[in-house]
């Protein structure tokens, strides 16, 4: 594990367990968040696994509408992390150099839709206030428009049924024809709930995780 130094003051000193930032971002500006300082633990979570993954210092970027770490060490590599792809964001913390610092604990789609958990802290207060909050604003945008849709049973039981097979033979678990699911496919689609890829082995979009833990209503199911 590199070495990452003391977490600059008032973080190192304040328990972020009991005591909240003094900053409130009204605005969150993501383009002052460009090359920040930050500590990263990456995947801190593989599923529902806990990791042995070590906390590494890098530098955070929010651009194109996801969030990059980099100049992380050759082991981790650079981390991106498309916005599209978040499915849960919410406060938690971690431990850096003996020294407990809050963090961003960010659940996201991978490629051949695994779900991993990365663990972001920015070293700056007033950065790490700013990151959560654009974090929050988006994962809160993303619920919002999930609540306008009106699916039916069948659409519902479709993500349900994704959410639980992945790419196996929808038809075949849904137990209807392959030209029903499709009509079933076709609007669940353009509204981005599956990926565009053809067939019927569609595969959830991070929206389409949010929408069926919405359903399911259970936060821990990934």
């Amino acid at each position: 594990a590199v070495s990452m130094g003391r977490p600059p003051e008032p973080r190192g000193e304040q328990d972020r367990l009991h005591e909240r930032s003094p900053w409130i971002v009204s605005d969150p500006d993501p383009e002052l968040l460009t090359d920040t300082p930050a500590g990263v633990r990456h995947p801190a979570r593989e599923g529902g696994r806990v990791t042995d993954a070590q906390p590494v210092a890098g530098k955070l970027t929010v651009e194109n509408r996801s969030i990059w770490i980099r100049e992380t060490n050759p082991d981790v590599g650079a981390i991106g992390i498309p916005l599209a792809n978040v499915i849960y964001a919410r406060e938690s913390y971690q431990t850096i150099n003996d020294t407990t610092v809050d963090s961003l604990s960010v659940r996201h789609l991978r490629p051949h839709s695994n779900v991993q958990t990365t663990e972001i802290s920015v070293w700056d207060d007033r950065e790490h206030e700013i990151f959560c909050e654009f974090v929050r604003r988006y994962y809160a945008k993303q619920k919002r428009e999930i609540e306008s849709f009106d699916l039916s049973d069948e659409q519902l039981k479709l993500l349900v049924t994704l959410y639980s097979g992945g790419g196996l033979d929808v038809p075949k678990l849904l137990q209807q024809s392959t030209d029903e699911v499709a009509e079933v496919f076709g609007p669940v689609r353009e509204v981005g709930l599956i990926s565009s890829g053809g067939g019927m082995g569609g595969i959830l979009t991070g929206r389409g995780h949010i929408l069926v833990n919405e359903e399911l209503d259970d936060e821990e199911i990934l």
